[in-house]
């Protein structure tokens, strides 16, 4: 019997151990019995995560040896085995490892998605797949999905939210479950000594978060990325000039500016509690994912808007807000006028009228209605196109912010038009769930409820603030 499968028979003895254990009413040489299991449990598992490593290594190989797949050709010309009669979910050891090739591993994601529960809408699917196929350069996306999205992890992640512990778990769902912490520890995603549990992909807002049903404007509109590390690093320029030139003239240097400009991740975290009753008696355990998205979103609703940058995301407003040049005053002060529009709409560079949009507050579009004269629905100044349409002024659509001044006052930022392209949103993908299974009162005492802590890690920053004009009351 080699090393590994002698750790997994004593990893299933002590799990045996500890769930009889758990089961009585532990006297202090028992309870120091349980710690001692506990030590040992962890030991056992971060020796086996080497040894394992290897035996799927050998796996592979032997594999690549037989029949039953197709082979594929890597950059390089290097022949790898794909396997196309396995399940999405087969082998997850080697998957979480990265010995199985690249290839094999988007293909098995992508069947992952396409075997995702019922209740995902199609466009989670397709955001879920445009991830795989243009953001995952290096698998690790491909690779998360697979290690959160099996029918044992989902099992596995209910159990734990509703109060299992880990060492608990049993068979498959227990596996299901080592394989994510691994993962987890692998890639640093919200671990810590209370322990914490990726939510599965089909249910994470870091993956499938699209337009449908959200009251974020920014997710509908800006551009949005999706990294695995703690720092997006881009390019930017303002673009390469030319010139006329006459015959045998040689031409000039035309070097564009670079900037380099870097949006880090921040973390944010959301809390629900629910009364023992609740919990015994609906399915909510099975809904926080859902919940929790609910609220991340009405956040970051609100940052994209006017985050500071400082420990959270730079909203748009103002980042565009601190660039003088992109502010464009009322003509008169303390009030707001069809002038304005026009002004603010005529201030906005060439190049990026396009793709521009309108963000304001659902008042200033109200005051903005009554601008309007004429009749028709499709009046040059404001046209309304129907249900799930955006309505347009001067042409192009528009989102309501509630986060944007609702009230002409002095200083009041009440209308943004831009090409909303150029404000970046940095997903780190992964959000991750805490359990709190008894939460106390003032006095340290169990108040009969439980508690579901999420958090998750997400940026935000304008890349170029000449893509914007900012409308702003001027002060008497």
């Amino acid at each position: 019997m080699n090393r590994l499968q002698e750790i997994d028979q004593r990893l299933d003895a002590i799990r045996a151990e500890l769930l009889e254990l758990a089961e009585t009413d532990l006297d202090e040489t028992q309870a120091a019995r349980f710690d001692e299991l506990e030590t040992e449990h962890a030991a056992l598992e971060e020796e086996r995560v080497p040894l394992a490593k290897r035996a799927a290594t050998v796996e592979r190989m032997r594999a690549s040896l037989t029949a039953g797949g197709e082979r594929a050709t890597e950059a390089g010309g290097i022949d790898v085995h794909v396997r196309t009669d396995r399940t999405p979910y087969d082998d997850l050891d080697q998957v979480r490892s990265g010995t199985v090739a690249l290839a094999d591993v988007r293909a098995r994601a992508l069947d992952a998605i396409e075997q995702a529960p019922a209740y995902v809408a199609d466009e989670h699917r397709e955001r879920a797949t445009r991830l795989v196929e243009r953001s995952d350069r290096h698998g690790r996306i491909a690779r998360h999905m697979l290690l959160t999205g099996s029918p044992d992890y989902e099992d596995a992640f209910e159990q734990v939210l509703s109060g299992v512990q880990p060492w608990q778990l049993q068979g498959r769902a227990a596996e299901a479950m080592r394989l994510a912490a691994e993962h987890q520890r692998a890639i640093n995603i919200g671990t810590d000594s209370a322990g914490g549990f990726l939510v599965p992909f089909h249910l994470d807002p870091t993956i499938i978060m699209t337009s449908a049903g959200t009251t974020n404007p920014f997710r509908q509109i800006a551009r949005q990325v999706s990294i695995t590390t703690d720092t997006w690093r881009g390019i930017t320029s303002a673009g390469v000039t030319t010139e006329w030139l006459a015959e045998s003239q040689e031409v000039g240097e035309h070097n564009p500016t670079l900037g380099r400009p870097e949006i880090p991740v921040h973390k944010a975290g959301s809390y629900l509690e629910a009364t023992f009753e609740v919990v015994q008696d609906t399915t909510i355990a099975s809904q926080v994912g859902m919940l929790l998205a609910e609220a991340k979103d009405d956040e970051e609703a609100r940052v994209f808007a006017v985050g500071s940058g400082t420990g959270r995301p730079r909203g748009v407003v103002t980042a565009v807000a601190a660039t003088p040049a992109s502010v464009v005053s009322t003509a008169a002060a303390g009030a707001y006028a069809v002038g304005d529009v026009y002004a603010l709409r005529g201030a906005l560079p060439p190049r990026h009228r396009a793709n521009a949009s309108w963000v304001a507050s659902d008042m200033t579009y109200l005051l903005t209605r009554q601008f309007a004269t004429g009749s028709g629905p499709q009046h040059a100044f404001w046209a309304d196109l129907g249900m799930g349409t955006p309505s347009l002024l001067l042409g192009r659509p528009t989102y309501e912010s509630s986060e944007m001044a609702d009230a002409v006052a002095a200083g009041a930022n009440l209308l943004l038009v831009g090409d909303f392209q150029k404000y970046l949103i940095v997903d780190r993908i992964g959000m991750t769930v805490q359990f709190e299974p008894l939460v106390k009162g003032p006095n340290q005492r169990p108040t009969g409820e439980v508690g579901w802590f999420a958090h998750w890690r997400v940026g935000g920053d304008v890349l170029d603030a000449n893509a914007f004009r900012l409308l702003q009351v001027d002060a008497p």
